[in-house]
């Protein structure tokens, strides 16, 4: 097993405290917009490519990361729903690892196409849309499993509205963040 380095220790350290200010914008930013149940537009697109940017011994990391800090913000703010770790963290482990198997299938099914998009683009649009998919459906569930949330509000909100953002958010901005990732890593 590799050794974690004091670079890799920063590197997530960074992008641990990025993940923490992207809640927090989207917690108090749009709020005002959709009330206490807002799509993770950004949060969630993140911890996907944190999941895919590297090969699948760090599959769970994007979501464990983006659950932890559900947690903390929690905490913090005092949001009764996401103090329970099986609530907060739980399901966001899962994630990355279902973005993860989604990706490597698409790639496959199109690793001889010669279009870049359907080769690169598409595996990892497809990944974090799935990505989103666990999220949604593993996070609602374990708030019915412990009665957090009036599941009826939640399950309205997240589908009329949170849904299609986070779905649309995952397959524009996973490949983005991704890429971006990449070319940071590369340059520790």
């Amino acid at each position: 097993m590799k050794k974690l380095t004091s670079r890799k220790i920063a590197f997530y350290g960074v992008l641990s405290a990025l993940m923490f200010v992207f809640l927090l914008t989207e917690t108090y930013l749009l709020r005002g917009v959709f009330g206490d149940l807002t799509p993770a537009i950004l949060t969630l697109p993140f911890a996907v490519a944190l999941s895919l940017f590297k090969d699948k011994k760090g599959i769970w990391i994007g979501g464990t990361i983006f659950g932890c800090c559900s947690f903390f913000l929690a905490v913090c703010i005092g949001n009764i729903v996401f103090l329970n770790p099986l609530v907060s963290i739980l399901p966001r482990v899962f994630i990355g690892i279902v973005a993860y198997v989604v990706y490597w299938l698409v790639s496959k099914i199109f690793a001889s196409s010669k279009s870049n998009f359907l080769k690169e683009t598409l595996p990892v649009s497809l990944g974090g849309a799935f990505g989103i998919l666990t999220n949604s459906v593993c996070t609602i569930t374990m708030m019915w499993l412990f009665n957090s949330a009036d599941i009826a509000v939640v399950l309205t909100t997240i589908i009329s509205v949170n849904f299609l953002a986070e779905v649309v958010g995952a397959c524009v901005l996973v490949p983005v963040y991704k890429n971006v990732l990449k070319r940071v890593e590369n340059i520790l």
